[in-house]
């Protein structure tokens, strides 16, 4: 199971990754890499720590140092490229990323001042592929390129100590919450508990995990609990009673309901189709 903090193994002397996905799925996580996601096709859900935006053709968002996002497919088709790179590559803009955060993560792709991103990706991904003399020069090239681009034109403000404390305290609270719940959805999780968890008032709970992530906390518990339960089916020779109870479902009849809402089919299928 990938963990909510992602920790990718990048390249010391390169410290970056960039590839294509199709129908990208993936529940709320974060990490302290930057990641850009480029839409070549198609449509996708995509949320930035309390924004939700669906992206069309030519639309990209950028996700700074552990902002909390996710992708949602379910019944959307798309084809997007993710660039994914620790903060020190850009590190000679002084003001970026440390000094001022986008209004917005989400960017449009119908400016025409946008139009050669595509381009600088396809750039990267050659250089990379390549790795001829000098590439990693030329990746840094187009990587400032890119981010140069973004900051020249969108519109930012500028982080004081004071809203940046705030800001990251309340991002805090979040992303202990995710933890918490990867370190425990075995066990009979609820509101209530969650809310005494951390102390907050039940109702305010709900909301602030539900503007942030997405969804509301049970669906998305029942999230984790199904992929694991499919990444078991798969992988292992454990009985579908026995999955289904170390993933935290009190019945096999439970198990077998909410996998096939998640998934439109039941376990059994997955199991099947893994031998």
């Amino acid at each position: 199971m990938k963990s909510f903090y992602q920790n990718w193994k990048l390249d010391i002397e390169l410290p970056m990754a960039i590839h294509h996905g199709d129908d990208l799925t993936f529940y709320a996580h974060y990490h302290s890499e930057i990641e850009f996601i480029y839409v070549e096709s198609g449509s996708i859900l995509v949320g930035v720590n309390e924004e939700k935006r669906l992206l069309e053709q030519g639309d990209m968002v950028i996700c700074c140092s552990n902002d909390i996002h996710y992708f949602e497919s379910k019944e959307l088709s798309s084809k997007v490229i993710i660039l994914i790179f620790k903060p020190e590559m850009i590190s000679l803009s002084m003001s970026w990323p440390n000094d001022f955060r986008f209004t917005s993560p989400f960017i449009t792709g119908k400016r025409p001042e946008f139009k050669h991103i595509r381009g600088l990706l396809y750039d990267i991904m050659e250089e990379k592929n390549n790795g001829k003399p000098g590439y990693q020069m030329f990746i840094k090239a187009s990587l400032l390129e890119l981010c140069g681009t973004l900051q020249r034109n969108l519109p930012s403000e500028r982080i004081s100590r004071s809203s940046s404390n705030k800001l990251e305290s309340k991002r805090a609270r979040i992303q202990q919450i995710l933890s918490f719940i990867e370190e425990n959805y075995q066990e009979d999780l609820s509101v209530e508990m969650m809310a005494t968890q951390f102390q907050m008032d039940p109702s305010y709970f709900c909301r602030t995990f539900k503007s942030a992530v997405g969804v509301n906390f049970k669906t998305y518990l029942n999230t984790i609990r199904v992929l694991t339960a499919e990444r078991l089916l798969i992988s292992s020779d454990a009985s579908i009673t026995d999955i289904a109870l170390e993933c935290g479902f009190n019945s096999i009849r439970t198990f077998n309901r909410v996998y096939k809402e998640f998934k439109g089919y039941v376990p059994s299928s997955t199991r099947q189709g893994a031998l």
